[in-house]
């Protein structure tokens, strides 16, 4: 039995619909032109043809996209900085794939493109590998790739209509079929123009912007989907690479780390809850920050003007409004006489804390030791990938110490100083963030002294509404800082386990 070739009968069928058509019209033409009607029926024709082809430009200048609510992938807000960069700079990768139309029927390039992506978000995180793209153990490679096909089905299934019906063999069926029938009407076109060439130019506009607008949508479609699946798969990838996929659900600050387990009991907390802010003082020998701890308790807590005879930090449980529940570290002052352990006791801190406290002074200008702990700190983080730099704020005490002497009349506003005094504290906060290296605005003036009331920890501007302020980049520290810590107490578990299985194996093979 033959098989019956569907496209030459549609062609047939095609032809023998519109043959009759055209010849009426080639008569109404010949008729036209026997009653002198001819040239003003194609008058009227031009001018409609016209009309016709200006209002489907407009239309189709006002057309609205096929799909109105874009695909939005956005940055995890606790990636590390490392992170943030490589999901920054997917742009130029995205424009020179988004012209392959075929990209997700053509096994080849995908696979390319998906090498790329990962090759580029690997190169941030493992700048010295030599196989930067395989840092990850097999497991996480399973997950990732489940992550990825999980999303793009919700985002395919929400946003695009009727992707739930169509399969990828209607949409090859239905390419070959446009093509069929684009021959056939090729064919007609030629008589078309021999009996009515008006109507004919009119029909060749209006299918030129149907095909353009065709050819709009389906590229729509698909340089919306390389995107997602560009940024979908970068996403992940950098959860990958940066330590954030764990193969168990992990809520990283629901559980107290070690560190301040024994912190919580050291400073006699009962009641465990979730794992708290850590905020480290540190600074110069005098410059002011057993005083700073007074004044964020309200209370003598830590003892003032007195040399550091231990290298450890002092750990305090610090309740405030709007800063429910941290840990503030009192460390042994550096620079001039100090404890032989305290600089490796400080260097210990630096990845359990969030936020640092840098205690100046800002008579004195022997600033060198502050910069050489931030350049320390800046260096140690740089190499730390996983983890994020916690918020540095520079602490600036006796400022009543600053001309004019005899004055001291708060509050002053060093941002937008309009008072000698004022000037002065401002002028010394700027000569301290140009020193540190640090933003102006996360340098803050406060006084201490115990001759006048305490000033600018609660005040606007003060040191407690710039923590609030940053709370979110502070927030991000101390989820990286737990998500590190479980991780690697989750890793010694499942290497127990595993262990625990093939000691078990072994015996029974015995």
């Amino acid at each position: 039995m033959m098989s019956l070739r569907l496209p030459g009968f549609s062609i047939a069928l095609v032809a023998l619909f519109i043959l009759p058509w055209l010849a009426l019209i080639g008569l109404g033409a010949y008729w036209l032109w026997l009653n002198g009607w001819l040239y003003h029926a194609v008058g009227i024709l031009a001018a409609n043809s016209l009309l016709v082809y200006t209002l489907l430009k407009w239309r189709q200048s006002q057309a609205k996209p096929l799909i109105v609510e874009p695909f939005v992938v956005q940055a995890n807000p606790h990636w590390p900085d490392q992170g943030r960069l490589a999901f920054e700079g997917l742009e130029p990768l995205i424009q020179h794939w988004q012209n392959e139309s075929d990209l997700f029927l053509n096994t080849q390039k995908l696979v390319q493109l998906s090498n790329e992506v990962l090759l580029h978000i690997a190169r941030h995180f493992h700048t010295d590998s030599k196989y930067p793209i395989l840092e990850f153990p097999l497991p996480y490679l399973l997950k990732l790739i489940i992550l990825v096909c999980e999303d793009l089905q919700h985002q395919v299934l929400d946003k695009i209509p009727g992707s739930h019906a169509v399969s990828m063999s209607d949409l090859l069926r239905a390419k070959d079929g446009l093509a069929a029938i684009k021959t056939g009407f090729s064919f007609l076109n030629i008589a078309g123009w021999l009996w009515n060439p008006y109507s004919s130019a009119l029909a060749k506009a209006r299918s030129l912007l149907l095909g353009r607008g065709y050819a709009k949508i389906t590229g729509e479609i698909s340089n919306r989907l390389i995107s997602v699946y560009v940024k979908k798969l970068a996403y992940y990838a950098t959860q990958l690479y940066s330590g954030q996929i764990t193969l168990e659900t992990i809520v990283a600050t629901d559980i107290l780390t070690p560190y301040s387990n024994t912190d919580v009991s050291q400073a006699q907390e009962q009641e465990r809850r979730q794992e708290p802010l850590r905020i480290l003082v540190m600074g110069q020998v005098s410059s002011g920050k057993s005083a700073l701890i007074n004044a964020l308790f309200g209370e003598i807590k830590a003892a003032e003007n007195g040399l550091p005879t231990t290298a450890d930090t002092t750990p305090y449980v610090l309740e405030r409004e709007g800063l429910n529940y941290a840990i503030i570290l009192d460390s042994a002052g550096y620079g001039g006489l100090q404890h032989p352990e305290a600089e490796t006791a400080l260097t210990q801190e630096w990845a359990k804390v969030d936020v640092i406290l840098l205690v100046s002074h800002a008579v004195k200008a022997a600033r060198q030791a502050d910069l050489a702990q931030l350049n320390a700190i800046r260096i140690y983080f740089q190499q730390q990938k996983q983890v994020a730099m916690p918020v540095v704020i520079a602490v600036v005490t006796h400022i009543d110490q600053l001309r004019p002497l005899r004055e001291w009349q708060p509050p002053y506003n060093h941002l937008q100083p309009d008072t000698p005094k004022a000037h002065a504290i401002g002028a010394a906060c700027q000569a301290i963030a140009e020193e540190l290296q640090l933003p102006f605005e996360l340098v803050v003036p406060v006084c201490l002294n115990p001759a006048y009331d305490t000033y600018n920890i609660d005040e606007d501007n003060g040191l407690m509404s710039v923590i609030y302020d940053h709370l979110n980049d502070i927030q991000r520290v101390r989820y990286l800082r737990c998500l590190s810590t479980q991780k690697g107490r989750r890793s010694w578990a499942q290497w127990r386990k595993q262990i625990k299985n093939v000691a078990g194996t072994f015996d029974n093979l015995l």
